[in-house]
């Protein structure tokens, strides 16, 4: 991936996760729909390793940028958006 005229290596799922999030932009996701989608199985609901995926990614997309694109929505989910 690239950003900013930068190289951004991603992991799979990494990979899996941002794909699912650009083919919903604008549209805020759950955990629970990232878990199906970005994991394709079910995940105790408890776990928080979808948050721990959107911080390796913002990490890597949204460092050092003033258009942030990973969005959290309180209470909702998660949302990719230019600003």
């Amino acid at each position: 991936m690239e950003r900013n005229a930068s190289f951004i290596s991603l992991t799979a799922t990494e990979y899996r996760l941002l794909l699912v999030l650009i083919k919903n932009k604008g549209r805020v996701l759950s955990r629970v729909d990232l878990l199906e989608s970005a994991w394709d199985i079910n995940f105790n609901m408890e776990t928080n390793v979808v948050d721990v995926y959107i911080n390796y990614l913002r990490k890597k997309i949204d460092t050092d940028v003033n258009n942030k694109l990973i969005h959290t929505v309180v209470g909702m989910g998660y949302v990719l958006k230019e600003i």
